[in-house]
């Protein structure tokens, strides 16, 4: 998984909590307006000001929710960076000894071939 691709999940996750905490709140909202509509008007101001309290502590505690998510997904983000760039410089390293190992196994061959043409030309000279 690329960082890209971690960075869009990560950007997905915050737009997927933004939405549910704009759902949430709208529809708890919209619940508390309804019951409102109920209650006699003398009550009307007392349960107005409890409503608008309440969401005001709804909007913090969603926001705090929101940067808490958010804090929660960069701390991963950060630990599954570091854990394939691990990963990434392991395989780095593994590739490189197998390149080394067929550089020196190529080497080899070629002096191999090179005495074997030298024997052979040898060969068609005392001929």
């Amino acid at each position: 998984m690329s960082a890209v691709q971690l960075q869009d999940i990560l950007a997905n996750a915050k737009q997927a909590v933004q939405a549910e905490i704009s759902k949430q709140t709208e529809l708890q909202t919209a619940a508390l307006e309804a019951r409102l509509t109920a209650v006699p008007d003398s009550l009307n101001s007392t349960l107005n000001s409890v409503c608008e309290n309440l969401k005001t502590e709804m909007k913090r505690e969603n926001e705090n929710l929101a940067a808490n998510l958010t804090e929660k997904f960069s701390a991963d983000n950060e630990i599954m960076r570091q854990e394939l760039s691990i990963e990434l410089q392991f395989e780095i390293h593994n590739r490189t000894k197998e390149i080394e190992l067929l550089r020196k196994d190529t080497e080899i061959r070629i002096v191999n071939i090179n005495e074997n043409i030298d024997t052979l030309s040898a060969g068609m000279d005392e001929r």
